[in-house]
């Protein structure tokens, strides 16, 4: 693994140190990808400090040979956050995975949103249950976060673990409130505003360890909306990725993004339904899960994810959070995909036409 220094021991001048800090440049990895003109951008060095900088970073932060078997046994170690849903908790090797970014992409309605809640919620599930015993941030950008849906799935998630797991000493300490206090909210009207705080939560894990889950919902609002240039949004989307792979791995944490949907248009004048922010970003998340339509079922297909196969399951959005879907259920469901219940049909109707 990669160690991580403090650029204060690299030997710098006070002067370049200052500057650094007070920019939130903290640890060698934190400078790791810029180029010079970038750092002295964001910090007010001159471009030889900046280089100077760029040189001592990197000699500090040669990556040194790992074995197979440390690779098998880091991998054995990574813990998840599940989901309340069994079906699409094996789907994703054991729900969603913390050292990864895992993309939640589908149409309006199907619910990215609602798993986004429910992973705040799990993630806080005491260790003696199968949780982390963790905490969340959730970015929100498109307004969609709602406190009454939270409270639902506290509520039931409490009952459930009181139910089957209350001879545990960590057990009383899940309440309701505790899953309220344990989710950090942001509200951005802006990708500037969104970058703010993704470039503050190092400050918020070095001050916060339990926090184990981020949220952004959705990556894509902003971007979308914003940005007529598109290399330059590629190239910004793929840095800040990079950012967030650093700190998922750094702190062991798991980073989910929801994505919109979007239109492609083929050669031959058909078209079809797919994720937003071109094909240069689907290579960006770890794991790419699609929520889609068969009939009335949701249902929720892997399409990218290393070491597992891509595949589909049901599940359903219940007052509860996300469920399993039932067997009584499933066997009333249409069994026809190309039917989308009309509310959906509508929301799709209005769907921005893109080339990506």
């Amino acid at each position: 693994m990669t160690s991580h220094r403090h650029l204060s021991v690299l030997g710098l001048p006070a002067s370049v140190i200052t500057k650094l800090l007070d920019s939130d440049f903290i640890y060698d990895d934190d400078v790791r990808g810029l180029k010079p003109v970038e750092l002295s951008s964001a910090t007010g060095l001159s471009l030889k400090e900046s280089t100077e900088v760029m040189r001592l970073a990197a000699a500090t932060n040669t990556e040194q040979p790992v074995t197979v078997l440390q690779m098998i046994e880091e991998e054995s170690d990574v813990s998840h956050v599940v989901t309340f849903c069994e079906a699409l908790d094996n789907l994703l090797g054991g729900g969603v995975p913390l050292r990864a970014i895992t993309e939640v992409s589908g149409t309006p309605g199907v619910g990215k949103t609602q798993l986004c809640l429910q992973a705040c919620v799990s993630v806080q599930l005491p260790s003696s249950v199968g949780g982390v015993g963790g905490e969340a941030v959730f970015i929100d950008t498109e307004g969609s976060f709602t406190v009454g849906r939270i409270k639902d799935m506290a509520s039931h998630a409490v009952h459930h673990v009181q139910t089957f797991g209350s001879e545990n000493n960590d057990v009383p300490n899940f309440t309701v409130e505790s899953i309220m206090k344990g989710i950090h909210y942001f509200r951005c009207h802006s990708y500037i505003e969104m970058l703010a705080v993704i470039k503050h939560i190092p400050s918020l894990l070095q001050s916060n360890a339990k926090i184990q889950l981020l949220v952004i919902d959705s990556i894509a609002f902003h971007f979308r909306h914003d940005f007529p240039d598109m290399i330059a949004r590629t190239g910004l989307l793929c840095r800040m990725t990079q950012e967030l792979i650093q700190q998922a791995t750094k702190y062991n944490m798991a980073v989910i993004v929801t994505n919109q949907m979007t239109t492609k248009i083929e050669n031959a004048g058909s078209s079809q339904l797919v994720a937003a922010l071109g094909e240069t970003w689907g290579h960006c998340p770890t794991l790419r899960l699609t929520l889609h339509w068969c009939g009335q079922t949701r249902v929720a297909t892997l399409t990218k994810a290393p070491h597992r196969n891509n595949s589909s399951v049901n599940f359903q959005v219940t007052v509860a959070g996300i469920r399993d879907l039932t067997t009584m259920t499933s066997e009333k469901e249409p069994t026809s995909c190309a039917d989308t219940p009309e509310s959906k049909r509508r929301k799709l109707a209005s769907t921005n036409v893109e080339n990506v």
